[in-house]
């Protein structure tokens, strides 16, 4: 997993999965890296292979995590597998986080 700073937006991606195991360390170690001033956290899910209900759980609770640091922060899921887009319906946070396609980050600054 990489943690990226580029001005006011964190980007996180290279997360393979999402689940029971992975899902603590994903949001612990997100949380940890949010500095106190940004305005978009974006989640890029493209190399996610898996996500069951443990990780929509971590990127809720990342969700409430980063507006207790700015109430008006966007939090963003991009390139979902079609599998995560229907979990994401099911569970409604697609009403939570808006969900878009984007390019990968390709440079690493944390």
């Amino acid at each position: 997993m990489k943690i990226i700073r580029d001005g006011e937006t964190i980007t996180v991606s290279e997360i393979e999965e999402l689940d029971l195991i992975s899902s603590s360390g994903f949001r612990s170690q997100v949380s940890a890296a949010l500095p106190l001033a940004f305005t978009y956290l974006d989640i890029d899910l493209s190399k996610t292979s898996f996500i069951d209900c443990s990780g929509v759980g971590a990127l809720i609770a990342l969700r409430n995590c980063a507006r207790r640091r700015n109430t008006n922060v966007k939090v963003r899921l991009l390139n979902p597998s079609v599998n995560a887009q229907r979990m994401f319906r099911l569970t409604h946070v697609d009403k939570l986080l808006p969900i878009s396609k984007a390019k990968p980050v390709r440079r690493t600054v944390s």
